[in-house]
């Protein structure tokens, strides 16, 4: 098992001051309304120093808030950024996203969610950063991740699952964002077995499983999530413009991101819960659904090794199956797919 960062050396989580939270839920309450300063020190029993204070962070998070000597404050806008308090706010899913750690920027999601998950902590806890300076995807390739463009997240779970399962807990992550998606924005995004995200060709998401298993038990998992939401065309590196695209793109313009990431966390506690009780065969039935390199020739490539064939279905744990020239047919667990024809 790789070493993980101590939660010691994480970062200054981001959010989660009480009173910044209180001051925004009561402007929230009153929208294009002024609010009192006198109402909030009395509401929430803080001194007036404390209130300016309080304010003054909600307006470095991005608030849009107005302040009038005689009426008080009044909030205009809320940002389009993944805090705890804008995450919690209509999030129907009480175990996915029960606990959240927010951050400006991290190395990777996954390495602090992996931290946290030896730590102890909560099925479900969901870690986010703006920005990563280390994101990665599968066999360590790099992920592109700027602030303020995408959801760049992980999820640790504790399932009751045998690490042979393992493949399902990807297509939980990648199933719940492709039907996020084309629940909120009609984008028909597809899986790229065994874990990437695409539309009409281009690579819009990817889902990195990290898994920590004792006697084939899974003793914890990090699912993590990065996904393009905002990324101009123009803010891609070369090698990535001719082969990625974002949800922008898809849509026509910009995409509320917090929306999507609670739609998101939804679509995940729905079939998580599945999937403890069923188990992995009715979420490879979603991925195989949303699959079309099914019937495809194809090439894959793993560890040195190039096989090439016509790919036949999914076997119930998720794997592909792959029928060769001469008929036969191969169980693959992972591996770079090229279609062919």
């Amino acid at each position: 098992m790789p070493s993980h960062p101590s939660i010691a050396r994480r970062p200054v989580a981001w959010g989660g001051d009480h009173t910044a939270d209180a001051i925004a839920d009561l402007l929230a309450a009153s929208p294009a309304h002024h609010v009192s300063g006198e109402l909030i020190r009395k509401r929430l029993k803080l001194t007036r120093s404390a209130v300016w204070k309080a304010v003054g962070r909600l307006k470095r998070e991005g608030y849009g808030i107005a302040a009038s000597p005689h009426l008080g404050y009044r909030l205009d806008r809320e940002p389009d950024t993944p805090l705890p308090r804008l995450i919690r706010n209509g999030l129907r899913a009480r175990t996915i996203g029960g606990a959240i750690h927010a951050f400006r920027t991290v190395s990777s999601t996954n390495d602090t969610a992996l931290a946290l998950a030896e730590q102890g902590c909560p099925d479900g806890t969901l870690v986010i950063a703006e920005a990563q300076t280390g994101g990665r995807g599968r066999l360590g390739r790099r992920w592109h991740s700027p602030a303020g463009s995408g959801l760049w997240f992980s999820v640790v779970l504790r399932p009751k699952l045998a690490a042979s399962g393992a493949q399902a807990l990807t297509f939980l992550g990648a199933v719940a964002t492709a039907r996020a998606v084309r629940d909120l924005h009609g984008v028909p995004m597809t899986l790229k077995w065994p874990n990437d995200l695409f539309l009409e060709g281009r690579k819009m998401g990817g889902v990195l499983t990290e898994l920590s298993a004792e006697s084939d038990l899974i003793r914890h998992a990090v699912i993590g999530i990065g996904f393009n939401v905002n990324l101009p065309a123009a803010a891609w590196p070369p090698e990535l413009k001719a082969i990625a695209t974002s949800l922008q793109a898809a849509a026509g313009g910009p995409v509320p991101r917090v929306p999507l990431l609670r739609r998101i966390l939804e679509e995940m506690e729905t079939r998580y819960a599945f999937l403890q009780r069923s188990g992995p065969a009715a979420l490879v039935d979603e991925a195989r659904a949303l699959t079309p390199m099914i019937g495809k020739i194809v090439r894959i490539q793993h560890l040195g090794q190039v096989r090439e064939g016509t790919v036949v279905g999914m076997d119930p744990d998720g794997a592909l199956l792959l029928r060769s020239a001469a008929g036969t047919v191969e169980r693959l667990l992972a591996g770079d797919v090229s279609i062919l024809r």
